[in-house]
């Protein structure tokens, strides 16, 4: 117990003693209150605690499209935390839920191939509901291309 009293009196977070004790935030902060004078949620007094350097590579990492888990494991910091600081750099947020860039024109040539929606779903780990979704969209494309250019003047 002394040295986690220690380690939190010289600076060290709840987060990063839960990871190093493996234990879970909650559990440090129980055995901690009363036997410290505890910081004030959301860590120390005075300013942020991410330098602005390390602030702009989380936001760059964002806009990058990086996945959340590697931008969090990477900078130790929540999804939260990220979407705000992306949010402060002025980057639109992505959609929730780990929507999966899936590749148009692969899901075509595959399509083209013989392939039915449900194996390519199966080959790029997606939906095959969305799957069909984009074979639709794709044969709606070149129906409005094909009318714009009937459209043009002069040629």
């Amino acid at each position: 117990m002394g040295e986690l009293v220690k380690a939190y009196e010289a600076g060290a977070s709840i987060r990063a003693l839960a990871r190093d004790y493996k234990a879970s935030h909650t559990a440090i902060q129980r055995r901690l209150k009363g036997r410290v004078v505890m910081r004030p949620v959301g860590g120390r007094t005075g300013g942020n605690l991410i330098p602005q350097q390390v602030r702009d590579k989380i936001a760059a990492a964002y806009a990058e499209d990086v996945q959340m888990a590697d931008i969090m494991a990477e900078f130790d910091v929540c999804d939260e935390t990220v979407r705000r600081l992306a949010d402060e750099a002025g980057i639109p947020r992505r959609p929730v839920g780990g929507q999966q860039r899936l590749d148009p024109a692969q899901i075509a040539a595959l399509s083209s191939q013989g392939w039915p929606p449900e194996a390519i779903a199966v080959l790029l780990s997606a939906s095959p509901s969305r799957v069909r979704a984009i074979l639709r969209e794709l044969r709606e494309e070149p129906t409005g291309m094909a009318e714009a250019d009937a459209n043009a003047p002069g040629e």
